[in-house]
């Protein structure tokens, strides 16, 4: 017992120096190695091109072969933006290194990303290498480095072991949870030592401080950019995707995946619009009424009787509906069914002549009687609006309608002897202005201001029975002459809001 106790306590003392020269980067990273994808390196000139497509060979090599890094290769990403990742970062604008290969890093999962660019000159080859932190969006290190003839195995091994003390530092940092306030930066002590031991060995490397640190956003295409790749031979990127160079320029700088960008521009081609709407009509919303009947005072015989209807200008409620289709993604033909609301007024007066005495007997002054009047109107339309991609689409459209209004009959009991009428009815030309905001994918709310112009029609009927005439002064009892029907008016207008429903759409593959 005596000799075990001094050999147990040697064997933990053994245990816990053998834990002190453990991989400090395996001890703070529990979950696994960290992950990183190496982005192709941009050239810079003609004679870089071939270093360049080999430096991220070269980077990958060196990183497999680091326990705590596992290396994403490029065929392994999954596509960007509905393109090969390959692909891509084939199309990665010049300058725009950083920006193509955090988003393909991003797409892959990775922890980390490197790229770079090389540029040859009389001097040697220029190579800036840049280690992206894809997690938080940032450049945590950025270098420049000269290398010489046989230098590029030596500067590889030399990245990787600057990349290792970068996850060092990414790893080690301690945050507490209980204070979110307040980050703590991370600690590139070790990376700044290794970039000094490669300096030493490779001559003077320039450390890009002032871009350490800076957020990443992902690269914009310019119209320059496209001109220059369309005077270049092979397939351009947008033939690959079946864009046009504008629709790629446009696609490539909104952020969006491609199936989501081309649904959003799609706008209601194929698409399926049920609309309804609320809101106020001013022209002929309103019906007028009126009757004279002339009679006998034995028997009181209608002996004259005259009567017309019409429609009349007023105010009212309207509520629409409509079912439209998409022909393209601006616009839009369908079917339209509304209702309106109004006021119809009636007037009968009768006119008592005596045979006997030859004298007429006025009723006198008859009442107004006003009820609520119905019209509804149905027609067809075109629709047109404007930037079918944005959320907000001004509008405009054209459309015929037939406004149909109601009848005295459904009103009141009429003399058989001032006749019956049909429904009047008007044609109309309808024109309008407005806007949509799109509130989701499957809804719209919109905003209608519609003018209308009458195009003519039967909107005013009369009817008149017999013809007798005063003994005292020669003439007709009613003097149908002056008393004609008003006509209803030319131009009306109002505003409707309310909500459209889109189904079906354009499918892509």
């Amino acid at each position: 017992m005596a000799l075990f106790t001094p050999l147990l306590f040697s064997l933990l003392g053994g245990i816990a120096a053998a834990q002190d020269f453990d991989d400090p980067v395996e001890d703070m990273m529990d979950g696994g190695s960290a992950t990183v994808f190496v982005s192709p390196f941009q050239p810079g000139s003609a004679e870089a091109a071939g270093l360049a497509g080999m430096m991220s060979s070269f980077l990958e090599a060196e990183l497999s072969r680091q326990p705590s890094v596992t290396v994403i290769p490029v065929d392994s990403v999954p596509p960007v933006h509905d393109m090969v990742a390959s692909i891509y970062l084939d199309s990665c604008p010049p300058g725009q290194q950083v920006g193509c290969a955090f988003v393909v890093g991003e797409v892959a999962a990775a922890d980390y990303a490197l790229t770079g660019t090389v540029q040859s000159d009389t001097q040697g080859t220029r190579v800036e290498v840049t280690i992206i932190d894809v997690l938080s969006s940032r450049e945590a290190m950025s270098f420049v480095a000269v290398l010489g003839a046989g230098e590029d195995a030596r500067f590889a091994e030399g990245v990787a072991s600057v990349l290792t003390a970068v996850v060092r530092g990414e790893t080690g940092r301690v945050e507490d949870i209980r204070d979110l306030t307040v980050a703590e930066a991370p600690d590139y002590s070790a990376a700044a030592a290794q970039l000094a031991q490669l300096s030493a060995e490779l001559g003077d490397i320039e450390t890009q401080t002032a871009r350490s640190g800076a957020v990443i956003t992902p690269p914009q295409v310019t119209a320059e950019e496209i001109s220059d790749r369309m005077d270049r031979e092979g397939v351009k990127p947008w033939e690959r995707l079946g864009l046009g160079p504008d629709e790629y320029l446009r696609w490539r700088n909104s952020g969006e995946d491609l199936e989501t960008w081309r649904s959003r521009h799609a706008g209601r081609q194929q698409r399926l619009i049920v609309r309804a709407g609320f809101g106020f009509f001013q022209g002929p919303v309103d019906g007028v009424y009126r009757g004279v009947a002339a009679m006998e005072n034995r028997q009181l015989n209608v002996i004259e009787g005259y009567s017309w209807q019409t429609m009349a200008g007023g105010s009212g409620f309207l509520s629409e509906f409509g079912i439209g289709y998409g022909l393209t993604p601006e616009l839009e033909v369908g079917a339209v069914f509304g209702l309106a609301s109004g006021q119809y007024q009636t007037r009968v007066e009768s006119i008592v002549f005596d045979p006997e005495n030859g004298r007429v007997q006025d009723s006198g002054e008859t009442p107004i009687l006003k009820y609520t009047n119905s019209n509804h109107y149905i027609g067809l339309y075109s629709q047109y609006a404007f930037r079918p991609a944005s959320a907000f689409r001004p509008l405009v459209g054209a459309g015929i309608l037939r406004w149909v209004g109601d009848t005295v009959d459904g009103k009141e009991a009429v003399p058989e002897s001032l006749g019956t009428f049909a429904a009047p009815s008007v044609w109309m030309m309808q024109f309008k202005g407005g806007a949509e905001f799109e509130a989701s994918r499957l809804i719209d709310l919109f905003v209608h201001v519609p003018v209308t112009v009458n195009l003519g029609g039967s909107s005013s009927d009369t009817f008149s029975k017999g013809e007798a005439l005063n003994p005292e002064t020669g003439q007709a009892y009613i003097d149908t002459g002056s008393d004609k029907p008003p006509s209803p008016p030319a131009v009306g207008g109002g505003l409707i809001v309310g909500m459209q429903l889109k189904f079906l759409g354009r499918k892509f593959k």
